[in-house]
């Protein structure tokens, strides 16, 4: 075995990027970060000391930005573990994937942390780690966090084991978690199952998939139609179509148990799963199948079925389903209609989709903000900027406002095509509902505006940029 690289060795190897400037309080950060550690002063206090108030100097939507500059990916982690202190609330799930992608190297830095920690970490540090590494799919630093908080006696709790297995990428993964959680003493909870049942069918491990659920009454859990739909979710990733079908025909017998009988989420499985294997038939079918057993058709499972048969430019067969789905009074004609003129957007049945928004329109049957941002984008896309500013124009008639980034999109595709006059009609609407738009599309179109003349109007939109992403640091 090769000699293991130092800790020293390793952060001098990470610390090859070059910092970029761009938050307020990065060069004092920067300050501390890369002055030699001592032993009377850790970092986390040298940093408690320059940044009294951490959520104040730093925002936590400022955080995914910010980390990339930092001079190494273990030192972006040691700040932000400082900056998530255990007595503050734990970011949202959309927080915790921005921080994910944001850090560099989880499955080097992570590691290097723990094994830099001759103390035991506070338990919401060890649960943030796994967090982050489950969003961002890096098993190894799961599993050395894990081993980590054993190494200290330490118990991980249901939550922390079920983080562990959504970052697993195999079965001998969550062989490896499910055994640690054996030798911790800890019982798999309901959630942990079925995530370990989704992750093994999802790699072909259709039997230890099986003989898990087979195990579930040792553990005080009731074997259900949850666990079962996970197993077939996952045959279908793996792509076994066949196996997914016989195991839904199990669930509908009554070998399993009333409680196993498959409901809209698992029929919605399968559908995908035959429409993504091009077996469009079948898929159809199973609108019977529902009905026989009394499961009514939502609106996720109508767009899945929709969506697989538009895919396959069977425009017939998707107005069939519209129309008996709202026959039989489960779902109202409005939504399944926005769900159809969507689908046909995406799989680029223009004419098809412009005929059935117009029908719409005349029967009265209003267009989502949804289906008309995404008629607009379409057109856009398609460089058709004008017949855009026209549906845009028809559907604030009838009261359908646009998603913010649409106007940004036509109003600086008017502007690059040199329609002057919609330009400026759809930049004064911007500035007057205060439309804040793209900074890059902002920027573009206030360029184009003052070279026609408009200044006032470009000074006005200048106000009303934001970044990518709607942050400010």
């Amino acid at each position: 075995m090769p000699p293991r690289a130092s800790p020293l060795l390793l952060l001098r190897r990470f610390c090859t990027r070059p910092p970029r400037r761009g938050h307020p309080k990065l060069p004092a950060l920067l300050d501390i970060l890369t002055s030699p550690p001592t032993s009377s002063t850790p970092l986390s206090l040298a940093l408690s000391r320059a940044f009294p108030s951490p959520s104040d100097d730093f925002p936590l939507r400022t955080l995914p930005r910010l980390l990339p500059l930092l001079p190494s990916p273990l030192l972006s982690l040691r700040f932000l573990l400082w900056r998530l202190i255990p007595s503050s609330p734990p970011p949202s799930p959309h927080a915790l994937s921005s921080l994910a992608t944001s850090l560099p190297d989880l499955s080097s830095s992570v590691p290097l942390l723990l094994s830099s920690s001759p103390q035991p970490l506070p338990l919401p540090h060890y649960a943030l780690l796994l967090s982050i590494s489950a969003h961002a799919g890096v098993f190894p630093a799961s599993l050395a966090v894990l081993h980590h908080m054993r190494s200290f006696g330490l118990v991980p709790d249901a939550a922390c084991f079920h983080h562990a297995l959504r970052a697993a990428d195999s079965a001998s993964d969550v062989s490896d978690v499910l055994e640690i959680m054996a030798g911790s003493g800890a019982s798999p909870t309901v959630p942990v199952i079925v995530t370990a049942v989704h992750k093994l069918a999802a790699a072909g491990s259709f039997e230890s998939a099986r003989r898990l659920i087979d195990k579930m009454p040792e553990f005080g859990c009731v074997p259900n139609a949850v666990v079962y739909t996970a197993m077939l979710d996952g045959m279908c990733s793996y792509g076994d179509v066949d196996d997914a079908v016989r195991l839904i025909e199990e669930m509908e017998g009554s070998g399993l148990g009333a409680n196993c009988a498959p409901n809209i989420v698992t029929y919605t499985c399968l559908v995908k799963c035959l429409c993504g294997n091009g077996r469009v038939a079948e898929a159809l079918a199973v609108l019977d199948r529902m009905a026989g057993r009394g499961v009514v058709p939502n609106g996720v499972f109508v767009r899945t079925l929709v969506q697989g048969i538009c895919t396959e430019r069977r425009v017939t067969e998707a107005y069939g389903v519209v129309e008996r789905v709202v026959g039989d009074g489960g779902i109202s004609s409005g939504q399944c209609y926005n769900v159809l003129l969507i689908c046909l957007w995406r799989v680029g049945m223009t004419a098809e989709a412009e005929g059935l928004a117009q029908r719409m329109m005349k029967k009265g049957v209003q267009l989502t903000p949804a289906a008309g941002s995404s008629m607009v984008r379409e057109l856009c896309v398609r460089k058709r900027f004008l017949d855009a500013c026209h549906w845009l124009g028809m559907m604030e008639e009838n009261g359908v406002l646009c998603d913010s980034d649409v106007y940004g999109t036509l109003l600086l595709g008017l502007c690059e095509e040199g329609h002057v006059h919609e330009a400026s009609a759809l930049g004064r609407k911007v500035v007057e509902r205060e439309i804040h738009i793209e900074a890059s599309c902002a920027e573009r179109s206030v360029e184009l505006l003052k070279q026609y003349g408009d200044d006032e109007l470009a000074s006005h939109l200048l106000g009303l940029k934001q970044d990518a992403e709607g942050l400010s640091l």
